[in-house]
């Protein structure tokens, strides 16, 4: 008797094939010209606002989360899904400039003079000739995410005191098809587009995918298999 596909395993092949069919579109059109490919990745398009979209229902995710926590009076778990909720919410606002073209609001002076798009942003700020959005929001968050998408699972299945923590604070780990997915999108969009921009498409992915990790983490942590 075959088993009916859960709403999970629906969201999963969306979201998944949302992801997979932009970065093919972007491939595509970088084939026939670069301002072709700028269009499918400019502000205010499609990938954007899914990418906006992604980053505020993970900020609601884990504010209910946090809400959750309150009612059992788990306080590392309110600290930890509070502080994701707002780190969601803050990447929602820099991805949409804070609604800056939204409403139609000027940028003040130093944001004029200081940041490279002219945006009420900090990733396009440039400070002292140090550019933030390649130090922090390139460089520091690959870091991060072979931290969170490698390192993390690794340690919480062979470290029992990081698996505490994972448990304790209630930490989302990644599935193996999270993770596989990420990596082989990841590696395709510079090998096969290549393009300034080309980020946006970055972007899109990895806000999908976490955004499919919080509805569905590996489960069986406390059995030390993180395998779903």
């Amino acid at each position: 008797m075959k088993k009916n596909i859960s709403w999970i395993t629906i969201i999963d092949i969306v979201v998944y094939a949302l992801i997979i069919c932009f970065v093919a579109y972007g491939k595509y059109q970088s084939t026939i010209s670069r301002e072709a490919f700028f269009r499918v990745i400019r502000e205010d398009g499609w990938v954007e606002y899914l990418t906006a979209l992604f980053l505020l229902l993970g900020s609601i995710i884990f504010a209910i989360k946090a809400v959750r926590a309150k009612k059992e009076k788990n306080r590392k778990r309110i600290f930890f899904n509070a502080l994701a909720s707002f780190v969601f919410f803050f990447g929602l606002g820099e991805e949409i400039s804070w609604g800056q073209r939204i409403f139609s609001v000027q940028s003040g002076e130093y944001f004029m003079q200081n940041n490279y798009q002219g945006e009420t942003n900090l990733h396009n700020l440039e400070i002292g000739g140090v550019d933030l959005n390649i130090l922090i929001f390139s460089q520091l968050m690959f870091v991060a995410l072979i931290t969170y998408f490698i390192l993390l699972p690794i340690l919480t299945w062979k470290v029992k005191a990081i698996r505490k923590l994972v448990i304790d604070y209630g930490v989302p780990i990644p599935r193996l098809h999270h993770i596989i997915v990420l990596f082989a999108v990841n590696a395709f969009i510079p090998l096969a587009i290549n393009m300034i921009k080309e980020s946006e498409l970055h972007e899109l992915a990895l806000t999908g995918i976490m955004f499919l990790i919080l509805l569905n983490p590996a489960k069986k942590i406390k059995n030390i298999s993180l395998i779903g």
